[in-house]
Parts: C-alpha cells; structure tokens; sequence
C-alpha cells in the first residue's frame, strides 16, 4: 500500500542513452562483422538491460528517506535529513540519471549522488518539505 507521504520521480532519459541502445541493438547486421553468436548475444542482452534501466530508475521520498532504485537490484537510501546540498549539474560520470540534465545531491560528510528527475522542481521541494535546511543552487 502506497503512503500518501510517498512521492515517485521517474528518471528523464537523454537522447544519448538511446543512441547507446540503438547502437547496442543493431550489432550483428552493420557494426560487428562476426559469426561468433556469443558476441552478439552478449550485446543484444546489454542493450536489452540498458533499455531496461530506462523504466527501473526512479527515485522515491518516503517519510524522512530518499531511495534511489538503479536497474533490478541496485538501490541506496539516503535519510533526507542528512542532505546538504543540491546543485544542478551536466556531469558525466556514471550515475542512477540517464539525462546529462542531472542534479548533484551532496550527503554525509563527503558522499555525493548524480540524479535527473523529470521534474527536478518538485523533486527538490519534496525533498524541501521533509529537510528545510537544504541548500538548493538554481
């Protein structure tokens, strides 16, 4: 049963994340040039679980925590209280956001996460609502 204190935020989902997947998807007929069935199994079951992350990534606040859930069983709560900051950011590095759109939540002492919510303006009042105390960089 869904809390009403529950908020889901789906990822947004860059066009270069597609590209990756289309590439991945065509790899027998135009990229590798190969009879070997390993190497292009491989690849189609790559491009299927990156197609995947696309519908598995979200981020959901919940009372006073924020759980990033990545792929099928990847998933990292941050207690919300124990958010610093937010700043809007384009870095690449890998991370749970498939957009270069991305917000950089600092945590903790010296943890960071990379996240791209649809919404990022009602992912950082939710995230406001709970801890006030956030410091959000537009």
């Amino acid at each position: 049963m869904k809390s009403s204190t529950q908020h889901t935020f789906r990822t947004q989902v860059g066009w270069w994340y597609w590209s990756i997947c289309l590439l991945l998807f065509v790899p027998g007929s135009y990229f590798i040039k190969t009879d070997d069935w390993i190497v292009v199994f491989l690849l189609w079951v790559m491009a299927i679980y990156m197609a995947s992350l696309s519908f598995l990534t979200r981020y959901v606040i919940e009372k006073e925590s924020l759980t990033v859930f990545y792929g099928f069983f990847l998933k990292k709560r941050i207690p919300i209280s124990s958010i610093t900051s937010i700043h809007h950011s384009r870095n690449p590095l890998s991370s749970p956001a498939l957009s270069l759109r991305r917000l950089l939540i600092r945590y903790g002492k010296y943890d960071e996460v990379l996240v791209s919510p649809v919404d990022q303006e009602a992912f950082i009042a939710a995230l406001k609502a709970v801890n006030p105390n956030i410091e959000s960089i537009a």
